[in-house]
């Protein structure tokens, strides 16, 4: 029998324990060793390698090598010293210092200081560069400001308590100003960082390859020479590479995966700490989905518990809205829709939706056809007629985020501040607003939970717009995901974060 991992993450998400559960033996404690390459199964759908312009999920997993962000986040969603040795929070929360470490460099040789800093937080609110970052940080930030050659200052409109969760994640990304003006346009197929790894090559819809950084500055990291992202091919091709030891690792992977890797005694399993957010979305501001009685009798219509079953092996928790227990601003007492073939045939006539024609894109992943397929019949029972439409899975995403896509399943991961999330997806100046959502009263609840620093407050906040999203509809809920990675034994070290980006810096491989 396969082992599961003995590395149990206990980590407290803002002052609530939440587990990640893990079954079987405990990993021999031993010394870290240096050398060897990790090969990597991934979903090779990159677009670009500048953070700057990444939008998709796989970029991540190689911008935490080749980048450092301001500050890091740790396994328990707290955040702590990266590039930002440290900063301090004044002005009633409109100014944040920080005091930037010394003696690091880019991977072409420049110095990374405050000018760096001011150029990557300027370069993103730059209207003319077209981040999608843009509409996190314009409007939030007034001034970045070089008060000596290591500290800077960040000037907000507002207290604004997410800050620090941002330049943990994407925004605070370091790029070397220099290599982004030698390669324009190119930076993103020649990416330079101050990480831990360099990167080395990049063939597209296959692999990327990343090499140690050898003047890395923290002290004896990395461990690996380098790390081989390799697109797997789907998860069953994946756990059979896995299995003959082509592959060190792989994610992603639902309790019914699990069955094909049973027997195998030199694999190990870590699951996951907080599931990611399955839901379905469609654009809420167009027909036909703008009628509010359609909304309400599609999510009526779906059999979450049979969805989680035939997915999920009934592993997965039913959603009520986008965040699950065990994080503070989870709200308590949501209602959801529950299943009511009735209900749903009612509303559906009384929208004048009976034979209704709806595409739903079903992009190429197991998880999101087999839910397609089962909500497709669901629907079809309750009087619509819904066509599934293939669609790559390298173009999926970004033909969401260009509105090219209408009515789709979708899944998100936790951010360490609620806003990291709940802004992006449901303000209606959101980056990842690709619902067309607008509820003037949830802007201005997640607007003033933005500008307090208190917990209580914010919640009381929080709980108001879970509330009017569920009402409203620009998403269905329907769980949060049971998944896993699967490794080979001999990888040591690895450690979930919530937002389930894997990092691998400290990563290392057993004899």
């Amino acid at each position: 029998m396969m082992k599961q991992l003995g590395r149990i993450a206990c980590g407290v998400l803002a002052g609530l324990a939440l587990t990640a559960l893990t079954l079987g033996v405990t990993q021999a404690a031993t010394q870290p060793r240096t050398g060897g390459t990790l090969n990597v199964g991934f979903v090779e759908d990159a677009k670009t390698l500048d953070p700057t312009f990444s939008v998709q999920w796989s970029e991540r997993q190689v911008l935490y090598l080749v980048y450092n962000t301001l500050l890091r986040m740790q396994p328990d969603f707290s955040l702590t010293p990266e590039l930002a040795e440290s900063w301090e929070i004044q002005e009633g929360g409109k100014r944040v210092v920080f005091k930037l470490r010394e003696g690091v460099r880019f991977h072409d040789g420049t110095d990374f200081d405050a000018e760096a800093v001011k150029f990557n937080l300027d370069r993103r609110m730059d209207e003319a560069v077209g981040s999608p970052q843009r509409k996190q940080l314009a409007g939030v930030i007034s001034k970045v400001e070089v008060v000596d050659s290591h500290t800077v200052a960040v000037t907000t409109e507002a207290p604004f308590a997410p800050l620090l969760s941002y330049l943990a994640e994407r925004p605070g990304f370091m790029i070397s100003p220099a290599a982004a003006e030698k390669h324009g346009e190119d930076f993103g197929s020649n990416p330079v960082g101050t990480g831990p790894f360099v990167f080395k090559e990049w063939t597209r819809g296959s692999r990327i390859v990343v090499e140690q950084n050898p003047d890395y500055w923290e002290e004896d990291l990395p461990y690996l020479d380098g790390v081989v992202f390799s697109d797997m091919g789907g998860s069953v091709v994946g756990m059979q590479r896995l299995m003959t030891g082509e592959l060190d690792y792989i994610d992603s992977l639902t309790p019914q995966d699990l069955q094909l890797l049973e027997g195998a005694d030199d694999i190990e399993l870590a699951q996951i700490i907080v599931g990611r957010w399955y839901s379905y979305q469609w654009q809420w501001d167009k027909p036909p989905f703008d009628n509010a009685k359609l909304r309400k009798a599609i999510a009526h219509a779906i059999d979450r518990d049979r969805l989680n079953e035939v997915t999920m092996r009934g592993q997965a928790r039913l959603s009520n809205g986008p965040t699950p227990k065990g994080l503070w601003w989870h709200a308590d007492g949501l209602l959801g829709y529950d299943h009511d073939p009735e209900m749903a045939r009612k509303l559906i006539s009384e929208a004048g939706a009976e034979g209704m024609e709806i595409g739903l894109a079903t992009p190429e992943n197991q998880v999101l056809r087999q839910l397609n397929q089962l909500v497709q019949e669901q629907l079809n029972e309750v009087g619509l007629k819904v066509e599934l439409e293939p669609v790559a899975q390298s173009e999926w995403y970004s033909r969401v985020v260009e509105r090219a896509i209408n009515f789709t399943p979708m899944r998100w991961t936790q951010r360490p501040d609620p806003d990291g999330l709940l802004s992006i997806l449901f303000h209606s100046g959101g980056f990842a607003n690709s619902t067309g959502y607008s509820n003037p009263e949830v802007d201005r609840l997640l607007e003033e939970a933005r500008m307090t620093f208190d917990q209580r407050q914010r919640k009381e906040l929080y709980d108001q717009a879970h509330r009017l999203i569920l009402q409203d509809l620009p998403y269905v809920p329907i769980y949060f995901a049971a998944e896993f990675a699967a490794m080979r034994d001999r990888v040591m070290g690895f450690q979930w974060t919530p937002d389930q980006v894997p990092r691998f810096y400290n990563v290392w491989l057993a004899q």
